[in-house]
């Protein structure tokens, strides 16, 4: 049986009441034929107005009701689902309140404002939907200080191997086991630490002793374990960083939003 998700909710009922209430907005604005064009001003142009700002202002709400841990006022997933589709449909709706028509004035910087807020919460939802559950998956359930105290171990064991062997050996240990140092570049990419090439490793291998063959072999898998390890916690960092970028744009847009939406109103009903 699938699982059911916020974007699935109750049989994607917040969907289809999204799409039923957009596809109606519709229609009477194509029906309306109002002396002097469609715009804003219009009865029709208002009451779609006055059903956006209340779509924007339970769409704030959201953040309360996120918080609000012993509600009764629905779950939270209900919540969300309902966030994002009516968001999603406030694009098409908040248009057919200007008529199409935009300029360079504030009621055109309000509807911008509220594209980058509901496109940013798109995103971040996507992001949820698909990155969320390989922070755990990728490493088998383990926690981060669990991974690290591995990596300790590691480390402690590549030690042990060096001890009392040839320099060659400790050559071939130190020049595969670089410190471990993070950058920007090593979170973009999907793997920054490679695995140990064959041929590096035959041309070590040619470097040391035959006594020391299996002792090396042995670092080889020591490393390579490394190798996943710190790959596994880049990735983890890789995905918390995008679960989370998306708010340093969503959050200031939705007060700026706020702000220009206020402005809107007061400018139409007092200098309009």
């Amino acid at each position: 049986m699938r699982q059911e998700t916020f974007i699935s909710y109750h049989g994607y009922r917040w969907l289809i009441l999204t799409v039923l209430a957009v596809v109606m907005c519709s229609a009477v604005y194509l029906i309306d034929d109002p002396i002097g064009g469609r715009n804003g001003g219009t009865i029709v142009g208002y009451t779609f107005g006055t059903l956006a700002t209340i779509g924007v202002v339970w769409l704030m709400s959201y953040g309360v009701r996120k918080r609000a841990y012993y509600s009764s006022l629905g779950s939270v997933q209900g919540w969300l689902s309902a966030h994002v589709w009516i968001g999603t449909g406030l694009l098409v709706l908040v248009p057919l309140h200007a008529g199409f028509s935009f300029g360079w004035n504030v009621h055109t910087l309000t509807f911008l404002l509220m594209v980058v807020t509901i496109v940013s919460g798109i995103w971040g939802v996507f992001n949820y939907a698909t990155l969320a559950s390989r922070i755990e998956s990728h490493r088998g359930g383990g926690k981060s200080t669990q991974i690290l105290e591995h990596l300790q171990t590691l480390s402690s064991d590549v030690k042990a191997l060096c001890k009392d062997k040839s320099e060659a050996f400790v050559s071939v240990a130190q020049r595969l086991n670089p410190p471990f140092t993070v950058n920007l570049m090593m979170l973009l990419r999907k793997a920054p630490i490679a695995h140990i090439d064959q041929r590096v490793a035959g041309a070590a291998l040619a470097t040391l002793p035959d006594s020391e063959h299996d002792e090396a072999l042995r670092l080889f898998g020591i490393l390579d374990q490394r190798c996943d390890l710190i790959n596994g916690l880049l990735e983890e960092a890789r995905v918390k960083a995008l679960l989370r970028i998306w708010l340093f744009i969503h959050v200031p847009a939705s007060v700026a939003l706020c702000v220009a939406l206020a402005i809107h109103i007061l400018s139409v009903f007092f200098f309009w």
